[in-house]
């Protein structure tokens, strides 16, 4: 076995620039000594230019040291991550360099194939070559020494953490004699050229997470081909100290050039008030906030505000975010919703308020898995963006993500303001690849979470321990809800208040109102005032009136008055007799179809009928969206009565106003939040619609006795929340809102006593017990809390990668894509066959531009992943897509056409059609015309 302590007179080798670190794509070799000095400068304009206050406050105490000798040792360690590539395991990857260096007769190669990973090589070399520098060797455990602990972050650059101590058969592949020499004089003259910063006494947890974010970040900044190319013909021959020390000081003004390209520089604020940001002056909620929170804030902290739909929740929080970013030092925000639709029309809010906040350039990236499928993000976004940023890499596994993290649009949550979906923040506090780059991109801005009541217990789950760790790292958060029962707040309260080291009692969130939580036990929490929540409460009182209607779901022949297709009907006369417009919410894609089908049948001319959910392709969905908002948006053209049937899909965010709602039982939060879409704006209405009526679609047995939950709907919703509010609803013909939102979400949720009733006692007891086995599972996959992180490797223990981790316990989805195959073979992405589908890019190689997989992308449908069991492709999709990570993990539904039409897909007992007015829709086979 080799050691570090091997070397044929390492203390006196000079680097050898013939070792490489990145070859591909580039015309020569760039040298392993000069890309380790790059990734060292990197980090150190990093850390002055992106790094927020606290931040720099965590990984300095975590160091137990000073400010300045903390930069020097971020810099260090950022300058050997690549340390293992002098390695011949490495070295062999570019064959005629690896000839040229064999030929020297100075280097020795490991018999087999290669099979050592740079990351884990550098890992395992480090501790040794870290012991001559003064990093302790001995300890009771590995884990606490610091040379450990920095080999594991140098070992965790490509995004997992690793355990190297104790036996580990990749020793034997370090190589031996001047092996040795060079990777002990690359540590030399790194470290002596940046000052010979001494040792920490300590590297704890939280500060090694974020230091290994910000190496990796610097890493990929210093990879990217364009930058690599530049610097090429300007490094120095010579590998001694004093060469190092001038590049270094060369290296400022292209490096800061690096971080202005990336977007990673936090754009500077103006001083505004709310009146320049938004174009209304302030309401009871947003009044409250500016008089009785900005004034005392001084830092970070929790805040939570609850607050019926249409309350203006969006415009607080972005006004309370604006302060805390203030006192805190943070960079931006991050404004985070439960889905991809919510985040695409949050976006716009977003963007428009970061325009007039910002002292120039305001970019605000939209982040969700197709962001760039936004027609009005893409063409704001890509303005100037071209291929040049790609990052060589050159970690071998599928799920490299440096190109769309860094790339124009695609920072992620690096970028100092940015709208997505929360999946992207959760994904930090599960033990996957990359959690500790997320963890360093949400830690120092405000984290902003909207529709907080809308997550399962899985997903909360999640969310407690993300705050725990954000609560550790000082971040402030904030926290929106217009349904979230009072132990949910709590609990979520609580999380923070364990990060942050505070104890309290238990905190109270008003409702409708806010509560500060501090990050400190030397500050009070801050509530609303009794005046304010009184003024709050008199200026946005409003009253449903509840209409409970039973219904009987078929699919067959109409069954009579009660037959959901015959109510519906009845609901919606007012609208077709004498115009307004209502919404039909459904529980499924399969009712929402139904009723769709049903209701254009009815309706009669001049009266538009919409449908939206989620199993239309991208781009006809967002057409689809944007045309709703248009016509009922707060400025909607409503000069046409329209109907518009939908999912979940327009529950949340979607400043949408109607003047009749009516919706499928559900659970009492999301019956509600449904209820905040009726008459959420002031205007004029039809004379029928003057009261705001909620019409809830109760589902019975065919008698009317009993509530009966269809068997279409699954597991949509919880057995025991469909019965608990339909027996909460029973005598109840008004809902007071705010005044009786609390009580309802509560009875259901957290009822106070048991329930007598012996089939909703059965259901409530297994819905505990699921809550509990959901709670079991999420504790599996996510991080520990930071004290109980003795190893690193605790944050990387399971090997579920990026971009396979679920922050959604059974919701996982596949993307399909609909081909469609004509008689003679020949295979496209339309039915009339007029657009092929993409066999090669056009870029060199045979690669795919953006454009040709943005094409392919806007025809993609999701779909729950066990939809397509059993179905087998008949056709196979091209090699070339398994080369592109947006097209690799596609699935396909081939259509066969024919003179009358495509022919639906069949297999099992299902089949499949893509219906241009109903999206796709799928059915037990025999029951598709």
């Amino acid at each position: 076995m080799w050691t570090e302590d091997d070397g044929l007179g390492s203390d006196q080798d000079q680097v050898d620039s013939a070792i490489w670190g990145k070859s591909k794509h580039l015309p020569t070799p760039y040298p392993l000594l000069w890309h380790l000095v790059d990734t060292a400068a990197v980090a150190g304009v990093l850390w002055d230019r992106y790094l927020a206050p606290n931040q720099r406050r965590i990984i300095t105490d975590g160091l137990d040291t000073d400010e300045r000798h903390a930069r020097s040792l971020v810099m260090f360690w950022a300058g050997l991550h690549d340390v293992g590539k002098a390695t011949p395991d490495f070295q062999q990857q570019d064959k005629d360099a690896f000839t040229a260096l064999l030929s020297t007769g100075a280097y020795e190669r490991c018999s087999g194939e290669a099979s050592l990973g740079h990351d884990t090589a550098g890992q395992l070399a480090l501790p040794d070559l870290l012991a001559p520098l003064g990093y302790a060797q001995r300890g009771r455990r590995a884990s606490a020494r610091p040379g450990y602990r920095v080999a594991q972050i140098v070992g965790g650059h490509h995004g997992r953490f690793q355990e190297t101590a104790g036996a580990h058969g990749g020793r034997l592949r370090l190589g031996g004699g001047r092996w040795v020499g060079q990777r002990a004089a690359l540590v030399r003259v790194v470290h002596d050229a940046l000052g010979a910063p001494e040792p920490p006494a300590a590297v704890d947890a939280a500060a090694g997470v974020l230091v290994t974010g910000l190496v990796i970040l610097a890493d990929w900044l210093a990879s990217q081909e364009h930058f690599l190319r530049q610097q090429l013909p300007q490094v120095p021959q010579d590998t001694d100290v004093a060469s190092v020390v001038w590049h270094l000081a060369a290296l400022s003004g292209p490096v800061a050039t690096l971080l202005d390209d990336a977007g990673l520089v936090a754009p500077s604020y103006r001083a505004v008030g709310f009146r320049d940001l938004f174009p209304h002056h302030p309401n009871a909620l947003q009044r409250s906030i500016i008089d009785e929170l900005l004034p005392v804030v001084d830092g970070p902290g929790l805040l939570v505000v609850t607050a019926a739909t249409g309350d203006g929740k969006t415009e607080t929080a972005l006004e309370a975010a604006r302060r805390l970013a203030e006192v805190c030092g943070a960079s931006g925000f991050f404004f985070a919703l439960p889905t991809m639709a919510t985040s695409d029309q949050m976006y716009r809010r977003v963007r428009d308020f970061a325009v007039k906040l910002a002292d120039g350039p305001a970019p605000v990236t939209l982040l969700h898995s197709l962001s760039w499928l936004n027609a009005e993000y893409e063409a704001r976004a890509t303005a100037g963006i071209d291929e040049t940023g790609m990052v060589i890499s050159d970690d071998p596994g599928r799920d490299v993500v440096a190109p769309e993290w860094l790339r124009g649009r695609k920072r992620g949550l690096l970028a100092p303001m940015a709208v997505g979906t929360v999946d992207q923040a959760l994904l930090a506090a599960l033990t996957t690849k990359h959690n500790a780059l997320r963890m360093l991109g949400l830690s120092g801005k405000v984290f902003v979470v909207d529709e907080a009541h809308a997550y399962d217990e899985y997903m909360t789950t999640l969310l407690r321990r993300l705050l725990t760790w954000l609560g550790e790292y000082g971040c402030p958060v904030v926290l929106l809800s217009a349904t979230l029962p009072s132990s949910q707040a709590a609990s979520l309260v609580r999380a923070y208040e364990e990060g942050a080291g505070v104890t309290r009692p238990r905190v109270s969130v008003p409702y409708p109102g806010w509560t500060f939580v501090p990050a400190t036990a030397q500050r009070k929490p801050v509530t609303i005032s009794e005046p304010a929540r009184d003024r709050l409460v008199a200026g946005r009182s409003i009253t449903f009136r509840l209409d409970v209607r039973p219904v009987h779901h078929s699919w067959g022949d109409e069954t009579g008055s009660t037959d959901r297709r015959v109510v519906v009907r009845q609901v919606l006369t007012p609208v077709t007799e004498q115009g307004g417009c209502a919404a039909v919410v459904c529980n499924t894609v399969g009712d929402a179809q139904q009723t769709y089908r049903v209701v254009r049948g009815w309706a009669p001319r001049g009266v538009e009928v919409l449908l939206l959910h989620s199993r239309f392709p991208a781009r006809r969905r967002e057409e689809i969206t944007a045309e709703i908002t248009r016509r009922l948006g707060r400025d909607g053209d409503r000069s046409v009565p329209t109907i518009v049937v939908a999912t979940q899909v327009i529950e949340q965010s979607l400043d949408l106003c109607f003047d009749l709602l009516v919706t499928d039982l559900a659970p009492m939060a999301q019956l509600l939040q449904r209820a905040g879409r009726c008459h959420r704006h002031v205007r004029v209405r039809p004379s029928w619609a003057g009261d705001p009526r909620v019409v809830v679609l109760d589902p019975r047995t065919a008698d009317g006795d009993r509530h009966h939950r269809p068997a279409a709907w699954g597991e949509v919703y919880p057995r025991y929340l469909l019965r608990a509010t339909h027996e909460r609803l029973a005598g109840v013909d008004r809902i007071a809102v705010p005044d009786a939102v609390q009580e309802h979400v509560e009875a259901v949720y957290a009822p106070q006593q048991l329930p007598h009733d012996p089939v909703l006692r059965a259901e409530y007891d297994v819905y505990r017990a699921e809550g509990m086995a959901v709670r079991g599972t999420a504790e599996l996959g996510v991080i520990p809390e930071p004290p109980e992180v003795a190893d690193l490797r605790a944050l990387s223990r399971t090997d579920t990668p990026e971009w396979q981790a679920s922050t959604r316990l059974g919701a996982e989805a596949v993307r399909v894509v609909c081909g469609y195959l004509d008689p003679d073979g020949g295979q496209w992405l339309d039915p009339d066959c007029h657009t092929p589908l993409p066999r090669r890019g056009s870029a060199a190689g045979g690669r795919f531009t953006r454009s040709e997989v943005q094409a392919v992308l806007q025809e993609t449908v999701p779909v729950r992943a066990g939809l397509l069991d059993g179905y087998e492709p008949p056709v196979a999709l091209p090699t070339s897509w398994e080369e592109n990570g947006w097209l690799r993990d596609l699935r396909t539904l081939w259509f066969r056409t024919t003179p009358t039409g495509p022919v639906p897909a069949v297999w099992g007992h299902r089949q499949a059609a893509l219906d241009p007015e109903l999206g796709l829709v799928v059915s037990p086979a025999a029951s598709v015309h």
